[in-house]
């Protein structure tokens, strides 16, 4: 995923490039706010605290991780605008499009 980020020109990396492998999810979730980064996971559960709880910018990608480039391709250019204005937001996206929540 970071990989096709990187080849659309935007600036990614992974918990692992961040040297943060095995770092909790709450400790990712603060770095990437620390970082003004977008989080991208597929981590159902993860996804579904940050939603209760949204701090920084999230993206959960409901699908299959093989299908994650695709998707991101996909629908990236229509919630590239959200991501500039909005700060604290919640992305859910899936083959069926995408939902966002706002804090």
């Amino acid at each position: 995923m970071a990989t096709q980020l990187r080849s659309m020109r935007h600036e990614a990396w992974t918990a692992y490039d961040a040297g943060m492998s095995d770092a909790s999810d709450d400790d990712l979730a603060i770095y990437a706010h620390d970082k003004k980064a977008v989080l991208i996971t597929h981590d159902r559960e993860f996804s579904q605290r940050r939603r209760r709880n949204i701090i920084g910018r999230h993206i959960w990608l409901n699908c299959h991780e093989v299908d994650a480039a695709d998707l991101i391709a996909q629908l990236l250019p229509e919630i590239e605008p959200l991501l500039e204005r909005r700060y604290d937001l919640y992305i859910a996206m899936s083959r069926s499009g995408f939902e966002v929540t706002f804090k």
